[in-house]
């Protein structure tokens, strides 16, 4: 009888179990999130022109090609659309007329109104099934992981872009 040694698999971390646990519960807040979208006819790619133009104000054509990782031609395609929709307005600079800027109107900063509290409603009634305890522990560990995000992001570990 040939004796095979038995691996042990050691128990997983905290840390992997945190990871194992936020994977499925984010996949599924993302899905939320995208079909929420898609149902208001908003690409991803309308989403994140319209999330950088909220978060800097208004950018240069170029440079949201830049922030695309596209051409200038995909760039003014994507606008173009989301121009017809009222999302976004062009504007040509009035010391150079070469340069045209790009803003959030009032419609599409109300989309980005409107996505955000679905998203928050959600979370919402997610968080009546907790306890005022386990809110309160919750509450505190997101805190620490936001800090700790923001100390990555600050070393350029990770990029909010």
């Amino acid at each position: 009888m040939v004796r095979v040694p038995r691996t042990i698999t050691p128990p997983p971390s905290v840390h992997e179990e945190l990871l194992d646990e936020l994977d499925p519960m984010l996949a599924g807040e993302r899905a939320a999130f995208a079909k929420r979208c898609h149902d208001r006819s908003i690409s991803m790619a309308h989403l994140h022109v319209m999330t950088m133009l909220e978060m800097h104000g208004p950018l240069a054509m170029s440079r949201v090609a830049e922030l695309l990782g596209s051409g200038l031609p995909t760039a003014t395609g994507l606008v173009s659309r989301m121009e017809e929709r009222g999302l976004v307005a062009r504007a040509h600079d009035a010391d150079d007329r070469r340069v045209v800027s790009l803003h959030l109107t009032d419609a599409g900063a109300a989309e980005l109104r409107h996505l955000q509290a679905a998203r928050r409603q959600r979370m919402a009634a997610a968080l009546t099934h907790l306890s005022e305890a386990e809110q309160t522990t919750l509450l505190t560990s997101i805190r620490s992981l936001r800090s700790a995000l923001s100390h990555l992001t600050e070393q350029g570990a990770i990029s909010r872009d």
